[in-house]
């Protein structure tokens, strides 16, 4: 009986799945957070950013109010080649893991200065911590392009909802991997929802759950195998 049930507890401990799961809630909640209480910009949905500023731009504002939409851009972009430079080393196992707690670090820090100095419409400090979110979401990003789940979204979901309907039994679909993107959907939803309650009791709550989230998503995230990667016991 020992034996039955070894393999099935070992599986879910190295499985990345769950790790994902719990970054997309995570985005949820930081993009929310940066909407209500940072300047009203994205620090991790970019196609956002780049949509209000062309609202901005297109509307006869100056490239002066419109710019507060670039600098997390700027950010996420740097992230983004940090990410990328760290996944063509030689080791990739140990430059994921230090791209995953780099990560977890930018959000600790977030945490931590709104913890100490409360933004209240500080639009340098919010500015600042937005790019801050934003460096480690673009460094997560390009971690997740080789290490994340096929189907399985952690941000922008309008490719998620649409194969949910593409594929469901309504379309004439095969429904393949529904649960995985119902669920992403639902993390990231849910973690919006309750981002957006605590964003009303002060900007340190959603950021510090944020924070302790990912610390718990770090074991899968660093050690969790994709699906069908996980090695076989030789026979």
């Amino acid at each position: 009986m020992k034996g039955a049930g070894a393999i099935p507890l070992s599986r879910l401990a190295r499985d990345i799945r769950p790790g994902l799961y719990l970054v997309s809630a995570i985005c949820g909640i930081i993009d929310v957070t940066c909407i209500l209480s940072l300047g009203g910009v994205f620090a991790e949905m970019m196609t956002g950013n780049l949509l209000l500023m062309a609202v901005k731009l297109g509307s006869g504002a100056t490239f002066i109010k419109a710019e507060r939409y670039l600098w997390p851009l700027l950010a996420f972009g740097v992230g983004a080649v940090l990410g990328g430079r760290l996944l063509r080393g030689g080791n990739e196992q140990g430059e994921r893991r230090i791209g995953f707690v780099v990560v977890w670090c930018t959000i600790l820090l977030a945490a931590a200065v709104c913890w100490r100095y409360e933004p209240n419409g500080n639009e340098t400090l919010g500015r600042a911590i937005t790019a801050l979110l934003a460096l480690g979401m673009g460094l997560q990003t390009a971690l997740l392009r080789r290490h994340g789940v096929p189907d399985l979204a952690t941000n922008v979901m309008t490719l998620t909802i649409t194969a949910v309907l593409a594929e469901s039994r309504l379309a004439g679909g095969q429904r393949t991997n529904m649960l995985r993107r119902v669920l992403s959907i639902g993390s990231f939803f849910c973690g919006g929802v309750l981002g957006s309650f605590l964003a009303g009791h002060g900007t340190v709550y959603p950021l510090g759950l944020a924070a302790a989230l990912y610390g718990i998503a770090m074991l899968p995230l660093m050690l969790g195998e994709k699906p069908g990667d996980a090695p076989r016991p030789a026979a």
